[in-house]
């Protein structure tokens, strides 16, 4: 489907060899896929300008960053305490987009925050290149509409989506996974990690709201783990350095040795023979190296019961399974109450091996085709040809 209603209306008369692109990016990850499709976008349009909401690899890009939100990310009712700040920089959004009147906005993931900087672009009638589309499929549905009315080009990441989008109006382009295309690190961390007859991961997010919510259940786990079987090792994932200090902390507390990496996320999971991960994108990065997994997202009784009957739409909520239709890892989403039968689960696969060499070749199957997919031609670039499209300049099949 190709419906570009309202697209003419909203291009408006710019400099072909020195477009101005705006990028929002409020988390990590947007951060990460920000500072990607600034390169790519570069080698296009060499004499571009970047400015944005981002972090510090965007910034690391040249983009000019007028605020860095990513230390503020927060989901569900977490939202609500910072709900000044939000709305602070939106005001700043606004007016930035009023006084520099960028070629494109492109929107990254974080639809709270980035379906209003959407609409703020549509009133200036800028074009709009949203990237990672919201996931309506699993919740808050009814934001369809604002989708529709906000976004020239929907850029999803996960096959099913396009399909999706189309059906209910919306532009949409399956440009890949980017955790498809990103090398695989070949160096192994300084100083290795630890050896051990049973090696675990613990991925408990990258947010300061999931890691207290989560890795108090990792902990346990941790200490049940190593109390049952002598010679299980941990190490932990941190996405940066507030993390790391805050994971060590809690580590400290609970009397738990574990090794806290931050910055090699692959090669803690190319070391680990199981990973104890939060839900989100990190299971993908897990599942492209075929590791077996458990994954959880703790959340309070109360708000595990508004999630279960107002927002959640899917039988499954971790990625893995509902690209595959079926529990093929274990997810305990949303979890409240007693680790018990987390752990129960970690400790029945650490005791056979043939559950987790058959959930290894399961993953193979499931991500191959992703895999192909992102290798055709990098997801970054796909996003460009729907920018240049965009802008009038033709896109490159």
């Amino acid at each position: 489907m190709d419906s570009t209603s309202g697209l003419s209306d909203r291009r408006q008369e710019f400099s072909i060899d020195q477009p101005v692109f705006f990028l929002c990016a409020a988390e990590h990850s947007g951060d990460a896929l920000g500072a990607s499709l600034i390169e790519a976008l570069r080698s296009s349009f060499p004499k571009a300008r970047f400015v944005g909401v981002g972090g510090p690899r965007m910034s690391k890009t040249g983009c000019r960053i007028i605020a860095d939100p990513t230390r503020h990310s927060a989901m569900l009712v977490g939202a609500v305490r910072q709900v000044g700040f939000w709305l602070k920089l939106l005001r700043q959004i606004r007016a930035e987009l009023a006084a520099d009147r960028p070629t494109v906005v492109i929107p990254i993931d974080s639809p709270p925050v980035n379906l209003r900087v959407a609409r703020a672009a549509v009133d200036l009638k800028i074009p709009v290149c949203f990237y990672v589309a919201p996931q309506l499929w699993a919740w808050a549905p009814w934001r369809i509409k604002q989708v529709r009315a906000r976004v020239d080009t929907l850029c999803c990441v996960l096959p099913f989506e396009q399909e999706y989008f189309q059906d209910r109006g919306v532009r949409a382009v399956y440009v890949g996974h980017p955790i498809f295309a990103s090398k695989l690190a070949a160096a192994s961390p300084t100083p290795p990690l630890p050896d051990g007859n049973m090696k675990i991961a613990l991925f408990p997010g990258s947010r300061r709201s999931e890691i207290e919510a989560n890795l108090p259940v990792m902990l346990r786990t941790v200490i049940v783990a190593q109390g049952r079987r002598a010679g299980t090792v941990f190490a932990a994932a941190a996405a940066d350095n507030d993390r790391l200090w805050q994971i060590r902390h809690a580590a400290r507390k609970a009397s738990v040795k574990i090794d806290i990496r931050m910055g090699c996320a692959d090669e803690i999971i190319r070391w680990a023979d199981l990973v104890l991960t939060v839900s989100g994108t990190a299971t993908l990065q897990i599942a492209r190296h075929h590791k077996p997994m458990v994954v959880i997202y703790a959340l309070a009784c109360g708000k595990c019961n508004l999630a279960g009957r107002f927002l959640i739409q899917t039988k499954y909520m971790s990625l893995v399974n509902i690209l595959a239709n079926r529990e093929l890892v274990p997810e305990f989403i949303p979890f409240y109450g007693s680790p018990d039968r987390v752990i129960a689960r970690v400790l029945d696969l650490i005791a056979h091996p043939n559950l987790r060499e058959e959930m290894s070749r399961q993953l193979v199957d499931l991500t191959g085709s992703m895999g192909a997919f992102a290798k055709t031609r990098a997801p970054s670039q796909r996003v460009v040809d729907e920018i240049k499209r965009l802008m009038g300049a033709g896109a490159q099949t």
